[in-house]
């Protein structure tokens, strides 16, 4: 135990470059047991996973649903992608799209128009 109003002599600082703790936790170590974790618990889920999701599902419906929401994202991103376009835009590109169809006709040949499909 320090004694109260410590020798400041005694306090050293880390040399620069020099690990506080040279014999600490090996360099990528803990990825490695992130990679082999991971790893075994797919191997795991590709032999037990269906089965485990239906017992879930039918003895504990309650975790089953958590376990959904958990996965669920938590924003709902909604995109616009017409919003800065605009009208004149909006209308050429429709008018396009309308003679190209007239184009194609009803039976989707180009050439013919308005004709009905046959049936044999």
């Amino acid at each position: 135990m320090a004694k109260k109003g410590g020798n400041p002599q005694n306090l050293r600082p880390f040399v620069a470059g020099q690990s506080g703790n040279p014999g600490g936790k090996p360099v990528g170590s803990r990825n490695k047991l992130q990679a082999d974790f991971l790893r075994d618990l797919a191997a795991d889920f590709e032999r037990y996973g269906k089965q485990a999701i239906k017992e879930c599902r039918e003895n504990k419906p309650d975790a089953y649903v958590r376990a959904i929401v958990q996965l669920m994202p938590k924003e709902l991103e909604i995109k616009k992608p017409l919003e800065e376009v605009n009208d004149a835009d909006l209308t050429a590109a429709i008018a396009l799209l309308q003679s190209l169809l007239a184009a194609q006709g009803a039976d989707g040949r180009t050439g013919e128009t308005g004709s009905t499909p046959q049936t044999h």
